[in-house]
Formats: C-alpha cells, sequence, structure tokens
C-alpha cells in the first residue's frame, strides 16, 4: 500500500500525506523504510521517500546520504558529489561522508579532488580499511604507483580479510611491473572470497602479460563461470587468442562481450583490431567508429582507425590527411591550454639534451631504425634520455640502457604526468618513435614539454597536431607536390630510414632459383597491407611465369583460417596452392635466413614496406616497389640511395612487366646477390656513424633555428 501512494504523491505533498494516512509515521520510519526500497534495489521509490524526508527535514543527514548513495548506484555521480557536499555543510565530521565523496569524484574521473576528500575520511578514522583501498585505487589510476602500494597494504593490515583490498593492491602491483607479486595478491583475494569474479579477471590479466596464456584463459573462464554476464572477462579472452593467432576465435569472444554489453566501447576496439589482422579492413574500420560512438575521447581507437584508414587503396593524400586533422583537433587541440614557456637556454653550441618517446624499445621492427640514435650518438654533443613504454624487454633493451644517459620507464605515467616529467628534465628536443600506433604518447607531445616536437622514423607519415614543429623525411617518400598536405614541417635526410645491421646476419647464399630451376617470389610484410588489387597483381606475375613460386611469410599466418583465406584468394585468380609457400611467425635469425629462400622480394602498396625492405637488401634480395602508387614511397627512396631506380615501377602494368624482365635475367639477379650487402652497408642505409652524424646535423641546425627565435 505505501509503494502506491508512493508512486501517486508528489514529493512535496508526500509526507504529510503519509502521516495522514499512518498518524505514527515519523522520519525514522521513513527513512528506515526507504533504506528497505534501496536494499530491494527499488531505488526510484527510495529516492522519492528520501527526498520527502527533506522536505520536512532538510538537515537529515543519513537521507541526504542515502540519495547520494542511490544517485552511484545509477552512475549519477555528478547528483551524488552534490548531496555529499550537501551532508558536509551539515556536519564535517563524518568519515562515511568524505568517503562517499571521493570515490564518487573518482568515478567521475576527478582523482585528484577523490584523494583529498578519501584523505580526510581516513584523517577522520585513521582505521578506515575501505577508504584507504579506494585511496589506493585512486593512486594506482594517477600513476603515484608508490604511495598506491603504501596505502594499500595499510587496508590490507588493518583489514586482513579484505579481499577487495588484496585484488587492488595486486593491480597497483601490476601497474608498478611487480606481476609475481600481484599474482600473490590476487590468489589472496580470491581464497578470502572464493566467488570473487573480478580477481579472476585480474589474475587472468597478469598471467597474459607473463605471457602465461593457457592460464590467463583459465583465470578469464572461472571468472565467466563465477559471473556469466561478465562482458570483460570475454573480451579479455579475446585478446590472448588474438596474441596467439587464432583471430576467428578472438572474434567471437569479442562478439559474445558486445552482445552482452552494447556500450562496451573497449570491446569494439579489441573487435576492430583483430579484424585489421584478418584483413578485414572496411569491418574494423567501421568498428573503430562504433567504439568512438561511444566514447568520443578514445583517442587511442581514433589512432588505430587512422592506422587502419591508411591501408585501404583508394585513398588520396588529401584524405589520407583528412582523419589525422580530426583526430588532433578533438584530442590534441584541447590539450593547448597546458602550454607554457620553456626555459632551456637558448645557447647554440652547447650539449643539447634529446628525448625519446616511443614503446618499441626492444627487438622489434620500428627500433631496428631507431636503434644507432641512441647506440651511436655523440655523448659530448648530446645527452639521450629514453622515455620507454616497453611492456617486454630483451638484449636490445639491456644495450640501449647501457648505452643512453637516462632511462625513464613510462608505462606508470599518464599522458599529462608523461609531459611534466620531459619538461622538468629540460629536453631540449623530444622525437616521437610512434605517431599513431601501438605505444604512441602523441597526447604528451599535444601538450608540448619540449621547445622542439619531432615526429620520425617509428611511422613517420605526419600527425597534423600543432605541437609537432617537425617530420622526418626524404626528397622520394615525401613528394614536393605533397608536402602542402602536412602540417608538420618536413626536413630531409638522406632516407627516412636506416637499418641498424650491427647484429648476427645470416650468411647470403647462392640464388635460389640456381638450384630449384624456377624464380621464387617472395612477401614478407604482414598481410594486412596486402589488399585484392596487390594478389592480383601478383597472381598476374605468376600466370607469365608458369613455374615461379610465392613465398609468403608473416606472423599471421600462424592462423590455419588465414592460410586458407590466401590459398582461396589466388586459387579465384587461377593459381593453384602449391605454387605457394606460407610460413608463420619464426625467431629472428631463422627470418633472416629465410630470404635466402626468395630471389626477387615483392613490396606491397599503397601502404609499402620499411624495415622489410631494409632487411631483403641486406640479405641480398633486390626488391620492387610500385612507386607512383604507394602513399609514402619509402621502398623507392631506399631503392634509389642503392642505385637501384630500375626496380621502381610506375604503375601495376609496369610492376607485372618488371617482375618479369628480372625474373628473366638471372645472370643481373646473381651479380646483384653477391653485390648488395656490401653495397648496403657503405650507404647511408648501413653506415650507423653515417646516418647519425646527418641526423645530429639536422638537430644542431633545428635547435640554432630556435635559439635565433628564442633571442
Amino acid at each position: 500500500m505505501l509503494a502506491m501512494v508512493l508512486l501517486e504523491m508528489g514529493k512535496k505533498k508526500l509526507f504529510s500525506s503519509l502521516q495522514k494516512a499512518k498518524p505514527n509515521f515519523s522520519v525514522d520510519v521513513a527513512y528506515s523504510q526507504a533504506v528497505d526500497y534501496f536494499h530491494s534495489g527499488q531505488y526510484s521509490l527510495a529516492d522519492q521517500l528520501g527526498t520527502a524526508i527533506l522536505q520536512v527535514a532538510p538537515n537529515h543527514i543519513d537521507a541526504i546520504n542515502l540519495l547520494g548513495v542511490i544517485a552511484q548506484k545509477i552512475n549519477r555521480y555528478d547528483l551524488a558529489v552534490l548531496q555529499f557536499e550537501r551532508a558536509i555543510k551539515i556536519d564535517s565530521g563524518i568519515a562515511l561522508l568524505y568517503f562517499n565523496l571521493g570515490i564518487s569524484h573518482c568515478a567521475l574521473g576527478n582523482n585528484s579532488e577523490g584523494i583529498i576528500n578519501l584523505k580526510k575520511a581516513i584523517a577522520i578514522n585513521p582505521e578506515y580499511a575501505e577508504a584507504y583501498s579506494s585511496l589506493g585505487n585512486a593512486l594506482t589510476a594517477t600513476g603515484k604507483l608508490k604511495q598506491a602500494v603504501d596505502v594499500l597494504q595499510k587496508a590490507v593490515a588493518i583489514k586482513a580479510d579484505f579481499a577487495e583490498a588484496h585484488s587492488n593492491l595486486g593491480n597497483a602491483l601490476k601497474a608498478q611491473g611487480s606481476l609475481s607479486q600481484a599474482v600473490t595478491c590476487y590468489q589472496k583475494a580470491i581464497a578470502i572470497a572464493p566467488q570473487y569474479a573480478e580477481a579472476y579477471n585480474n589474475l587472468g590479466a597478469v598471467f597474459n602479460e607473463l605471457g602465461e596464456f593457457e592460464q590467463a584463459i583459465s583465470n578469464y573462464k572461472q571468472a565467466i563461470v563465477l559471473l556469466p554476464n561478465f562482458a570483460q572477462a570475454y573480451s579479455n579472452i579475446g585478446n590472448v587468442l588474438k596474441e596467439q593467432g587464432k583471430f576467428a576465435e578472438a572474434v567471437v569472444n569479442f562478439q559474445k562481450a558486445i552482445s552482452l554489453s552494447p556500450d562496451y566501447a573497449q570491446a569494439y576496439f579489441n573487435l576492430a583490431n583483430t579484424q585489421k589482422e584478418q584483413n578485414k579492413l572496411n569491418a574494423a574500420v567501421s568498428n573503430y567508429q562504433k567504439a568512438l560512438s561511444l566514447k568520443a575521447d578514445f583517442s587511442e581507437a581514433h589512432s588505430n582507425l587512422i592506422f587502419c584508414i591508411d591501408l585501404l587503396s583508394d585513398l588520396t593524400t588529401d584524405l589520407f590527411q583528412t582523419e589525422r586533422e580530426k583526430w588532433a583537433k578533438q584530442h590534441a587541440e584541447p590539450l593547448k591550454v597546458f602550454w607554457s614557456s620553456h626555459n632551456n637556454k637558448p645557447d647554440k653550441k652547447r650539449k643539447l639534451r634529446i628525448g625519446y618517446v616511443g614503446a618499441d624499445f626492444n627487438q622489434h621492427s620500428a627500433a631496428y631504425i631507431f636503434a644507432p640514435m641512441l647506440l651511436d650518438f655523440d655523448p659530448n654533443s648530446y645527452q639521450i634520455f629514453c622515455y620507454a613504454g616497453n611492456s617486454v624487454e630483451d638484449n636490445l633493451t639491456k644495450m640501449f640502457k647501457n648505452k643512453v644517459t637516462k632511462w625513464i620507464s613510462t608505462s606508470a605515467l599518464d599522458d599529462s604526468q608523461l609531459a611534466k616529467k620531459i619538461k622538468k628534465d629540460g629536453i631540449d628536443i623530444l622525437v616521437d618513435l610512434a605517431s599513431h600506433t601501438k605505444g604512441g604518447r602523441l597526447l604528451t607531445f599535444a601538450r608540448k614539454p619540449a621547445p622542439i616536437q619531432i615526429t620520425a622514423w617509428g611511422y613517420p607519415h605526419g600527425t597534423s597536431m600543432e605541437a609537432m614543429d617537425y617530420l622526418f623525411a626524404d626528397a622520394i617518400s615525401f613528394p614536393i607536390s605533397e608536402r602542402h598536405k602536412y602540417r608538420e614541417q618536413i626536413v630531409d635526410l638522406p632516407c627516412v630510414i636506416h637499418l641498424y645491421s650491427d647484429i648476427s646476419y645470416p650468411d647470403i647464399k647462392a640464388s635460389p632459383c640456381l638450384t630449384a630451376g624456377h624464380i621464387t617470389f617472395g612477401a614478407f610484410n604482414r598481410t594486412v597491407k596486402n589488399r585484392d588489387v596487390i594478389y592480383s597483381v601478383w597472381a598476374a606475375i605468376l600466370q607469365r611465369l608458369p613455374r615461379a613460386k610465392l613465398l609468403i611469410k608473416t606472423s599471421t599466418l600462424d592462423d590455419p583460417k588465414q592460410i586458407e583465406d590466401i590459398q582461396s584468394i589466388f586459387q579465384k585468380l587461377d593459381i593453384t596452392p602449391d605454387r605457394l609457400i606460407l610460413i608463420g611467425k619464426t625467431p629472428k635469425q631463422e627470418h633472416l635466413e629465410a630470404h635466402n629462400l626468395v630471389d626477387i622480394m615483392f613490396d606491397p602498396f599503397p601502404h609499402n614496406g620499411g624495415v622489410t625492405t631494409l632487411e631483403s637488401l641486406r640479405m641480398g634480395v633486390p626488391v620492387l616497389t610500385c612507386e607512383k602508387m604507394s602513399r609514402c614511397p619509402i621502398s623507392a627512396s631506399i631503392l634509389h640511395v642503392l642505385g637501384l631506380d630500375g626496380w621502381r615501377a610506375t604503375d601495376k602494368a609496369d610492376y607485372v612487366e618488371k617482375a618479369v624482365e628480372f625474373a628473366q635475367d638471372i645472370p643481373t639477379l646473381k651479380t646483384l646477390r653477391g653485390q648488395l650487402r656490401d653495397r648496403f652497408d657503405a650507404s647511408v642505409l648501413g653506415n650507423s656513424q653515417l646516418y647519425v652524424a646527418q641526423v645530429e646535423a639536422a638537430y644542431r641546425k633545428l635547435w640554432k633555428k630556435w635559439c635565433t627565435q628564442s633571442i
């Protein structure tokens, strides 16, 4: 009966009507009834009754607090903040109110305000374990990991059976990189609360980072057993399967996550990443756009959308730049408010601090381009700072750490914190090594922490950001006729990329055609670069040379479905599977050794090769590129440096004719195979000291220009 009255009466008259209906009906009874509604999930009724109470008892703190908690339950944290602030004005000595206000601010992303209020709760009640736990979460979110660990350890010391605090401590340790300790914390949380699905999910995430994929999936699945609608766990399983190259299975899990939570932007993002690897670019574009429609500030999804669009073959340079301009306007321009003057001393001759920002300071293809800048720099003129977001470290990482002036791990720093760190370090020239690829920190550059900022090497295609001053390029990769479309000023190097070749390369063996009796073409770039038009061109070449074979090698071919798809594509183009050699991922040395199976390497378009082209040439394998159909013809620039301009085709027809012509000229192939490594190592492409000297000359020129403008 009371529920019907609540639904029918207006809030202003509600309480007086209840008193008339029930003469003994008091504020305390009404509050008790409101609490009952709350606990039974009838939030609307609880809210109406709490509001009615305040009409007759405006300072009823419990009712105000209840309204705030109801607002939290329906994700209206902005309203919750107002209620808790109202209660605190009445009585500022209640720890619970500051606790609730603090977690509401954190839910809104206002972690600094959240931290202030959670600390006030603890000041009032020093044994408030829940406040310590939430404070630890907020500190983790702001990258203050040491403080977070200390605070969360205090929480579990106060309340040893506090499962959530143990899990939160695991989160802080995981962010800190202390993965084995994180595992222990999650396991403690599970031992205390065996039905704690979130702890299983967190444990799975650590095992995933440790590369223990089966254990990761096992824990994610247990989380789902406990919480069947756990969309995040399904999405996490999908990510593990994607890393294992099991793309079709990954897609099923992402789609399940989306069916459970249609507004789950991260799941659409993960699905798009997988579809990109499957070469389903249009579907990937659609899902990146869906993720952005759900979360407008999802800059990582927007960056991946840009990368995906770059791979599509039917875009002009104008369209190629359009999405970058949208990204810059939406994500970077608002951060211009954080720009401030730079106090770097404008001395043209002094030793400069060069900062490199990226996430591939390990055995990654990008690292083989920029490695010389870290290993062969002039220590008398430059100090090198590496801001590294690596999730994996290896022998190459150790080489970098031992050589550079200062190594800063950035995995625990958000973009704002990283920008402050860079500015505090007094960096003179800051270099972006990732741009819109995985691990990129463009939102750090958008805050303009250094007086000179350059994008180079990792993904040298421009950013359209006002904060990015320069783009390293070369005269062929970035034609003069296209340069007005880039926002950055373009600085030419002898070649936009270089290969760090001071590692063990296999010996070059004789041209395989000499013993096989047929030409073997190769394609070692990621299959995501291969569009239908490319397969049709390669098929046309194989049709002209009936005995020739094509060796395609890339990590995605670890997935049997990918092999089936490629065989099916070529069968439709009248090329039988026996003429294809399909190889998946292998260790680095085996990958380089595989070049000895290839006579001529195919370069894809419009997104051509970089390191793949460099490695092929150093292994004695000439590369055929289609310059005019490549949006940024880096391979053409590399070939020009080596005097191989004849391998630069102008269009599809020329590409086919050149392939057939070179395949029939065995003496030239044999000669090139014997010459290419020496020619490569003597050029700016393989001579690190020569290349670094050119780069450092560019740095000094840009620095002198800045000094002149600053005086």
